[in-house]
């Protein structure tokens, strides 16, 4: 029970770095922020939001591609239906031109049961479209 709770702690604490590092437009804050997410993920390798959030940190803020790509591949490669890491794996791949990959994550993430993407499900129907047409041209 401590480990969760350490773990979880560690994690906030991560959340306030990147949250001022994207207020401030502090790199140094958003890197501090990745270092708590991944320590919060070591000290509890269940916590899988913490290897999430890494994964979305390093892709949007830090423009880390390959590294935020391997968090999602490894998220999805314990539990091939995590909608948020496939997602999210999907709009990288979009965001780096890798349109095919980004529009089967995206058919899959829709293939889940609706409570699991309802958040979601619209934005990634249109995304899904623009990549289809984009395949078609």
């Amino acid at each position: 029970m401590f480990r969760l709770i350490y773990a979880y702690l560690v994690y906030t604490w991560g959340g306030l770095h990147r949250y001022f590092g994207n207020l401030n437009s502090m790199r140094r804050e958003q890197e501090t922020a990745v270092r708590c997410f991944t320590r919060a993920y070591e000290i509890d390798p269940s916590f899988r939001r913490a290897r999430l959030e890494r994964g979305v940190l390093l892709w949007r803020e830090l423009g880390d591609i390959p590294a935020a790509l391997a968090d999602f591949d490894a998220l999805l490669a314990d539990d091939p239906d995590y909608a948020p890491a496939l997602l999210n794996r999907a709009m990288t791949r979009q965001d780096c031109g890798r349109f095919t990959d980004a529009l089967a994550d995206l058919e899959r993430y829709l293939q889940l049961p609706a409570q699991e993407t309802e958040l979601y499900r619209a934005e990634a129907v249109r995304m899904t479209a623009v990549l289809r047409e984009l395949q078609n041209s």
